[in-house]
């Protein structure tokens, strides 16, 4: 049973900081869909919400850790003291706050330094995309999270606020085969997926998702490659390209 008074408390204070932009704090993972899709998308499209999950960067993981335990969060200190670097985990009540920092490792490894400030409270949405994409065992969550922003959502090729920026997601995956074999397969997944997700009544809502798939899918294809990129090729499945992380 979630302790819905701590939770107002904390929750409040985090994103009255993010919004002021003081702790340098970024929303990502389901928390930050929901921020961009409600009253964007149908109600049944949006997923109630779950854990909190963070991103910040080193200079500021002093600052952060601070001002969540300002707010009543309950660290877990071994892990912190062994993870720390990278990563942070809080509880509010029975509640888990996630802090990523740096980067977002999972499947794959996302580095995020550079996105933070291109966005007010969350990370850009093509970096919330991506960290749904690289996960090679998409639950129904995920699917659920993917398929929200991208209807919510216009396309864009430039950094654009509540923009999914396509050509950034093209030249992420035209850097590192793993990575892209990994969300080209989750799009593929996404696009098969729908024609059973959206039925007779949400028709309009599932051709405008295969119209932004395929857009986000073809924007890959025309994507240069790096050298890395084709030398991992020729390896190809032969070596497995992705992880199973294991939940602390």
């Amino acid at each position: 049973m979630r302790d819905s008074g701590v939770k107002e408390g904390w929750e409040a204070r985090i994103f009255e900081e993010i919004a002021r932009d003081q702790a340098k704090i970024r929303v990502f993972g389901g928390r930050a869909i929901r921020h961009h899709v409600v009253g964007r998308v149908r109600p049944e499209f949006v997923r109630p919400p779950g854990d909190l999950d963070l991103f910040t960067v080193a200079a500021h993981r002093k600052a952060v850790s601070t001002l969540l335990e300002h707010t009543g969060l309950r660290p877990d200190r071994e892990f912190n003291l062994l993870n720390g670097k990278t990563r942070l985990i809080y509880y509010a009540g029975d509640e888990k706050v996630d802090v990523f920092i740096d980067e977002f490792t999972m499947c794959h490894r996302l580095d995020l330094r550079g996105r933070m400030h291109l966005e007010t409270i969350t990370l850009p949405l093509a970096d919330l995309i991506l960290t749904k994409l690289q996960i090679y065992e998409l639950t129904a969550k995920d699917m659920a999270d993917l398929y929200a922003i991208v209807l919510a959502a216009p396309l864009s090729e430039e950094d654009r606020s509540r923009a999914i920026n396509i050509r950034h997601i093209a030249g992420r995956l035209a850097a590192d085969w793993g990575l892209w074999r990994t969300c080209t397969g989750s799009l593929k997944r996404l696009r098969t997926e729908a024609q059973t997700v959206f039925d007779c009544d949400l028709r309009e809502s599932r051709e405008t998702v295969h119209a932004k798939l395929d857009a986000i899918t073809e924007a890959i294809e025309r994507a240069p490659k790096s050298m890395a990129w084709k030398m991992r090729a020729v390896v190809g499945e032969k070596v497995k390209w992705y992880e199973l992380p294991e939940e602390p």
